[in-house]
This record gives structure tokens, sequence and C-alpha cells, in this order.
């Protein structure tokens, strides 16, 4: 291993991630980064790079590391705590992020949780076979989790998912992923002001827990100034190549 310093644009290379990511990581105290010069420059060692990959992309066995910080999506990197948007268009867009957050975090051994109403959800489930996941041998062993919710208010909602996050970390020591549909959301706390509070404090339980959310909406079914609202409610998501997202 290279015991050379790596500049942030290097070290982004290194994690294909974003500058913008890395200084926030770095500034969060999520990535160990040594500061040089005049300019107080951030440099990165490999090794640290390595260790927040986590062992399941190359880097060193969590016995030796504790848990990885970061979890990996289609080959990028997400800190954990993130709070993502993604918004699709079509039935094959709602598969292009969402599949893989799932199949990834399944076939790592993270816990991941899918909360959509049942025509999306088993839309998810029947790709996920496709990619020879066994998805009931998942849900046995609660590594995949369905969530249905009643009718509730904002907070009523967060207190449940709370309750959820709580009981997955002591279950299931790392790093968990939890796959949201809007609609169903929507459906949930039955008014867009509501849900837009509701996906508000979203943003902030996440930071409580080694999670990362993704909301996947289906722009089909919301206004334009319903989805620029939400936009400014994943502002985690500008941290990386916006146009990812957009399917």
């Amino acid at each position: 291993m290279s015991d050379k310093l790596l500049t942030t644009r290097e070290a982004a290379r290194f994690l294909r991630a974003s500058e913008a990511s890395l200084r926030r990581w770095a500034d969060s105290g999520l990535l160990p980064a040594s500061r040089v010069g005049r300019r107080r420059a951030r440099r990165f060692k490999e090794e640290d790079l390595l260790r927040f990959m986590g062992p399941e992309q190359g880097g060193p066995s969590r016995t030796t590391t504790g848990l990885p910080r970061a979890i990996s999506l289609e080959n990028m990197f997400i800190g954990l705590g993130s709070h993502l948007g993604s918004f699709y268009s079509s039935d094959a867009g709602r598969l292009r992020l969402g599949l893989p957050f799932l199949r990834d975090g399944i076939q790592s051994g993270q816990a991941s949780v899918l909360f959509a109403l049942p025509e999306a959800r088993e839309h998810y489930l029947q790709a996920l076979r496709r990619e020879s996941v066994d998805v009931a041998a998942a849900e046995r062993s609660g590594q995949l989790r369905m969530l249905t919710v009643p009718p509730v208010s904002p907070e009523q909602f967060i207190s449940l998912l709370e309750g959820i996050f709580i009981d997955i970390t002591r279950q299931r020591p790392g790093p968990f992923r939890f796959l949201g549909e809007p609609v169903a959301g929507l459906a949930a706390v039955q008014s867009v002001p509501a849900f837009l509070s509701f996906e508000h404090q979203c943003g902030a339980l996440a930071k409580r827990f080694p999670m990362v959310i993704l909301c996947a909406y289906d722009v089909r079914e919301f206004d334009g100034q319903t989805i620029i609202e939400c936009l400014k409610l994943h502002h985690d998501t500008f941290a990386y190549e916006l146009g990812y997202f957009l399917s």
C-alpha cells in the first residue's frame, strides 16, 4: 500500500465520489484527513480510503477496522447518514437505482427496508428474483423487510421508523439501507404539506443511524412545485452527480 498522501481530487477519483463529498466527509469526521501547507489543503491516506470503503469493496476486514462508513451504489460510495432523492418517469426508470440499491445491500449482508405500494413493491421483488436474489430467504432472516404504514401523522411515521431502525441496529450491526417510494409516504400521511414535513424530519433521522435513505420519486405522481420542494429536502443528493439520480 502506498504511503503517498492523496489530494482531494485524487481521493475523490479513488472512491468514485465527488470532491464535495470528500470535503463533507472529512469535515464531519467520517473520513480522516490531514492539513498541509499555508492553504491547509486536505490530504488523504490510501489506507483510510480503503477503511472507509469497507470489506465489501476490497477494504480491510471489519474485525480490524470497525464498521465501514459508506455504502456502495453502482460503484459510487455514499456516506452513511445520507438522505437521497432519485426521480424517475417510467417503470424501467424505477429500477435503475432502486434495484441495485436493494440487491447490493442484500448481497453484501446489509439489512434493507422496502417501503412501497403493493404494485411497486412487487415490481422490485420480481426484479430482485431475476437477479438471482433469494427474496424469501432474505425476508426470513430479517435482512429484507417490507414496510406497510396505515394512515398516520408525520410525527407518528417518524416515530415508527425510528423504532424499526433501532431494532435493525440491534439485530444487525453495520450499515443498512432504506428504499422508500414517496407515493406510499404520501398515501400514509394523506396530504402534500404533511408529506413535506415528514421528508424534512427524515433528513434528521438518517443522520442518527448507520444508514442511507433513498427516496424514489415517480414524477408522474407529483406536480412540478412539489418535486422542486422535495429536491430542496434532499440536499445530500447534490454532493454527488445529480444526473445520476434522474431516470
